[in-house]
């Protein structure tokens, strides 16, 4: 702030030895006293605040000095005006601080009447005249809506990542809100989705499940609904989470909500599910994350454990500007690993279908308990879905061409592959680079230094899709692993036995 560092004795002294007679003071509106009231206010605390008789008196000549004129935001000082007039308004100022101080009931009297009679004027702004200008407080956008789309989305473009919104039945599109608005009314959620076949169709289970239903029970006429909710704080909303439905947690929730979110972050893919858990009649599990975490396994893809799920279709319940930029990098990232594995002419379905599995990669359950025709499954039943997620993307790449209906054709050559690989998530982009120096070590052949040519020759490498491949298997790996083994935890034994029978029952009747 500019006025109190020229109203200082030694500043003044300056601009006086200098010849200046005025001298102007730019600062912002609020930072300058809007009213008398507040000029006395702000003498009264400053007089308080200084305690010694010596500066008291050289703030008293100071404040003698300059007659204030305020327009706008700027403050005019006139250095040489010492007359009378100002003297006795000073006075009248140190009169009314001795009035308040004495006799505090009768100080908005006094205070007013002496302004009145100096510096208060009815015909608008004059010398030693205040004007008093309340600021005009903007609100502050909430970006976290009860409702599918945000009606202020202002911080994207308009209709950005529109493409990840997909259109579903509405009873089911009913029925998935209801059970989020119960559990957000309670514990507020920022980002929400549903996904897998409760909400979307699969392929590959039959009437060979009524065979069966005695031995696993009925549940595959009402599937459990998986949920995705992303949270500010883990701990905060656990805490309001617990005492709304502790019902919803295992033994670990009686440990406090501190325990559940240390359990959360530290182990697995930051994320803690609570299974087979009613809601309005619906038998869901839900899984908790924090935004820092889901955005930040989107855009660098360190375990690919949301990211990877985010590659398929998902009904987005909650939607939040943050995430959904970071999904829409999501997407483009899936796409162009899916195009450096693909040959120059390929069909859409091809394309999806290596999408779609880049997260089963390294899953281990894909080979214990787990339908191995799911990817095939998923992209044929969600044909359609699929289209409306990934078509706005491939018409955004200038190195994609349609031909015709489901075909498509890309420019593999090197300089194209280059920018491609280029544009990867670095983890994944150092794990293939790794991967081909290592396959050119044990082939004997010399390895290129040079960052241009380096990227150039892995991206145009006749196995690039093997070491990619390898990469993404070894991203998936361990963190799927170890957040199966925290599903133990906080699920509990029984829950988890039960979650497991149910895998088991998909993999029995699963079409051959």
């Amino acid at each position: 702030m500019l006025i109190p560092l020229l109203t200082s004795p030694g500043s003044i002294a300056r601009c006086q030895q200098q010849g200046l007679r005025y001298v102007v003071a730019w600062a912002p509106k609020d930072s300058i006293f809007q009213s008398p009231l507040d000029q006395l206010a702000h003498q009264n605390s400053t007089q308080r605040t200084q305690g010694q008789a010596a500066r008291y008196s050289t703030r008293t000549r100071i404040a003698q000095s300059p007659v204030l004129q305020t327009t706008g935001s700027s403050t005019l000082f006139d250095l040489k005006n010492n007359n009378n007039t100002s003297r006795s308004a000073h006075g009248n100022s140190i009169r009314a601080l001795s009035t308040e101080a004495a006799n505090p009931a009768a100080s908005s009297t006094t205070t007013a009447n002496n302004f009145n009679n100096t510096s208060i004027s009815s015909n608008g702004p004059k010398a030693g005249t205040f004007t008093a200008t309340s600021p005009v407080r903007q609100r502050r956008p909430n970006y976290i809506r009860d409702f599918e789309v945000p009606a202020d989305m202002s911080r994207l473009p308009p209709k950005f990542g529109d493409n990840q919104h997909i259109d579903i039945d509405e009873a089911m599109w009913q029925q998935l809100k209801s059970v989020v608005d119960t559990i957000h009314h309670k514990a507020p959620i920022r980002y929400a989705f549903a996904y897998g076949s409760g909400v979307f169709a699969q392929k590959g289970y039959d009437s060979k499940w009524e065979k069966h239903k005695d031995m696993l029970g009925d549940r595959r006429k009402k599937p459990m609904v998986d949920f995705i909710f992303g949270v500010s704080h883990p701990q905060h909303w656990h805490s309001l989470n617990i005492q709304a439905n502790p019902h919803h947690y295992s033994m670990l929730g009686k440990l406090g909500s501190k325990a559940v979110a240390m359990t959360q972050e530290r182990f697995g893919a930051g994320v803690y599910f609570n299974p087979f858990v009613e809601v309005n009649g619906m038998t869901i599990k839900y899984g908790v994350v924090s935004i820092d975490t889901l955005c930040n396994d989107l855009l660098n893809w360190d375990t690919m454990y949301l990211s990877g799920r985010l590659h398929k279709p998902v009904k987005i319940l909650l939607d939040d500007p943050r995430t959904r930029l970071s999904n829409q990098v999501n997407l483009f990232n899936a796409t162009r690993v899916a195009l450096l594995s693909l040959p120059a002419k390929f069909t859409s379905e091809e394309l999806f279908t290596k999408i779609a599995g880049l997260s089963y990669l390294g899953d281990f359950r894909m080979s214990i308990g787990e339908n191995p025709h799911k990817v095939q499954n998923i992209v044929k039943a969600q044909l359609s879905q699929f289209h409306r997620l990934y078509d706005p993307l491939l018409a955004n790449l200038n190195n994609v061409t349609t031909l015709r209906e489901g075909h498509l054709e890309q420019d593999i050559s090197p300089l194209v592959r280059s920018r491609t690989f280029q544009k990867l998530p670095p983890k994944l982009k150092q794990g293939t680079l790794y991967r081909y120096h290592s396959a050119l070590s044990k082939a004997g052949v010399e390895i290129v230094k040079e960052e241009g040519q380096e990227i150039q020759s892995v991206a145009t490498a006749p196995d690039l899709d093997k070491y990619l491949a390898s990469t993404v298997h070894s991203i998936v790996q361990i963190p799927a692993f170890s957040q199966s083994v925290k599903g133990i935890a906080t699920a509990g034994v029984v829950k988890t036995g039960k979650y497991g029978l149910e895998k088991l029952g998909k993999w029995w009747t699963r079409s051959k």
